[in-house]
């Protein structure tokens, strides 16, 4: 039995196929003065050739996944059309005298080097757009074609791989693709995106996967645990087919429940809204059932260019994703870089603890060109979209809000003199993710119109622990009775610090998206969960199955305890007599 990462639910038994052919190296090389005319030329054809490759692929993907997972491959594009890039490699031609194929090598390995240098997963993980593109455009050059053995499978099989790019992710044949198993990548990373929602059990993370494994060896693969066992018994085997029998029952079950409202038993209506990093995963949001958008990301603007992006690029973004979502409420998080989000084309100074320093609003206050940009976009975009709303993250206290408003009213202002209408009610609320945040959430709620509570920064400054630190991530409680009261005391300051009788609270962390902890959140006042999609169905499920007086009466006893694991028992335990197909063998060993 082997230990990975899930990237992707579900259970997958077959036989495997290591793939692992190497690619040849391109010899350090220059070219003659006579021949930078004709290298130029031969990269011109390489990115039109790259170009209409990227675009059949979309289109098969589009017809396979929806507009949603074909979106993926928008920037794969943006590389394509990088003018820093495509500079770059021309100026290695015309100066350096280099062969296009080394020039545009060198160049992309700058760039991945630059993205892996971040330490924010989510962006690390993009790293695998540059591969992608690069690599089939160094290949065009090259004339290296990759016969890869898995699109021709006569047999369901498990794919091994180092890593598997999203062009070959989305060219296999789902019925031939019983499971994947990848050396790198992550939940955020693409080949777990791609599965997901091609609904291939897969796990990342397997070091020396290819060298372990061979070709043709059976194995099972568990994308709930993480595990993957190398020649399954007979006793595996049929506790594996058990349990997918299981699951096709769950999967009918939840289908039929995202057509019901989402509602408890008694009649509370709760909001589940999706988290969004890029427009076009909105089609994939509303095919869940979302009611609308919790938290759109606007950081994806800022990474993978060479230039800040313009007011209109921003404008007709939001404007794409509002409408898609028709009259449902779309949140939009203004700029959230800094600490674990650069990007090569803003300036930040070195920090010793960049998490507690120069990001989100206090970054947006000192640099208002950026952040005016952005907010006259969004108000523009409201005009025609009523359903936009602006969040501010990170906000410590009443001051910066108040900075923030200046600005926004200042915004409002130009936009009259220039004649370009907005949403004059347009609503603006605020991230509670700071427990200053927190203690000063009455005078906030009489200033701002909702909150949305992020509980991963708000467990980690309130804990002052990091997640991501293996030594003591043990230690990042959601369930600490510290983060249990913050929340409560979040609910309380929004309904009685406004005069109108209060205003709405949701929480868009990954606490929301966790089904044993729904209800808890419910019952502490919560009125809106935001989810990522894939955890969507799931926690709709929950929610219809419990009642909110039941929910309540969960979260005073919670509320009066001094322990996480108790905590945790608690609302698992709750969660499990609600909806117990939701967890059937889940946690079994095999």
């Amino acid at each position: 039995m082997f230990h990975a990462t899930s990237v992707s639910e579900g259970m997958g038994m077959a036989r495997c196929v290591v793939l692992y052919r190497q690619r040849p190296i391109i010899a350090e090389r220059t070219i003659e003065p006579g021949e930078v005319e004709g290298e130029l030329e031969r990269f011109s054809r390489a990115l039109i050739q790259t170009a209409e490759q990227l675009q059949e692929i979309a289109q098969r993907v589009k017809e396979v996944l929806g507009s949603d997972g074909a979106s993926i491959f928008e920037s794969h594009q943006f590389v394509l059309e990088d003018q820093v890039f495509l500079d770059e490699v021309s100026r290695m031609i015309q100066e350096n005298h280099l062969p296009a194929d080394l020039a545009a090598q060198k160049v992309s390995h700058k760039y991945i080097r630059s993205f892996e240098s971040i330490p924010d997963e989510y962006f690390r993980q993009r790293v695998a757009d540059i591969k992608d593109v690069t690599t089939r455009l160094v290949d065009n050059l090259t004339g290296w074609s990759q016969h890869d053995s898995f699109s021709q499978l006569s047999e369901p099989s498990i794919l091994v791989a180092t890593d598997l790019t999203p062009s070959q992710t989305v060219q296999m044949n789902r019925q031939m693709i019983a499971g994947i198993v990848t050396e790198q990548g992550g939940v955020t990373s693409h080949v777990g995106i791609l599965a997901r929602s091609l609904k291939i059990p897969a796990v990342a993370g397997m070091q020396r996967a290819t060298e372990i494994f061979r070709t043709g060896q059976e194995l099972l693969v568990d994308g709930y645990r993480g595990i993957v066992i190398l020649s399954p018994t007979q006793e595996d085997t049929s506790h594996y087919t058990r349990q997918m029998e299981q699951e096709r029952e769950l999967e009918h079950l939840l289908e039929l429940d995202a057509a019901k409202p989402v509602v408890t038993l008694d009649g509370r209506k709760i909001t589940l809204t999706a988290n969004l990093s890029q427009p076009a995963e909105a089609e994939h949001a509303l095919a869940a059932g979302a009611n609308g958008v919790g938290l759109f990301r606007t950081e994806f603007f800022f990474f993978n260019r060479g230039t800040l992006p313009t007011e209109e690029e921003q404008y007709e973004e939001y404007l794409r994703v509002a409408t898609c979502m028709g009259d449902r409420p779309v949140v939009i998080r203004t700029l959230d870089l800094g600490g674990d989000k650069k990007t090569s084309i803003l300036e930040f100074p070195p920090e010793e603890n960049p998490f507690l320093g120069y990001r989100a609003i206090r970054y947006c206050l000192q640099n208002t060109g950026i952040f005016k940009t952005q907010l006259r976009a969004l108000l523009r975009a409201s005009a025609s979209a009523r359903n936009i709303k602006i969040m501010y993250p990170m906000i410590s206290g009443i001051e910066e809000f108040a900075e923030a408003q200046a600005i926004l009213q200042e915004c409002k202002t130009e936009l009259e003199k220039e004649g370009k209408p907005y949403n004059t009610k347009i609503e603006v609320g605020v991230m509670i993710e700071i427990p200053s945040a927190v203690l000063c959430a009455g005078e906030l709620a009489r200033k701002s119109d909702f909150f949305s509570i992020g509980t991963n920064d708000l467990i980690q400054y309130t804990l002052a622990v990091d997640r991501m630190n293996p030594i003591i991530n043990y230690l990042y409680q959601p369930t600490h009775p510290a983060i249990i009261r913050l929340i409560s005391s979040t609910v309380e300051g929004a309904r009685h610090g406004n005069e109108y009788g209060g205003i709405p609270v949701g929480v868009c962390g990954e606490m929301a998206g966790e089904i044993e902890l729904a209800p808890l959140l419910i019952g502490l006042g919560v009125d809106e969960l935001s989810i990522s999609v894939p955890n969507m169905m799931k926690v709709r499920r929950v929610i219809q199955r419990v009642y909110f007086s039941d929910c309540h009466r969960l979260a005073c006893q919670a509320l009066q305890m001094g322990d996480s694991a108790r905590i945790m028992k608690l609302s698992s335990d709750f969660v499990r007599a609600a909806a117990p197909e939701l967890f059937v063998d889940r946690l079994s060993r095999l």
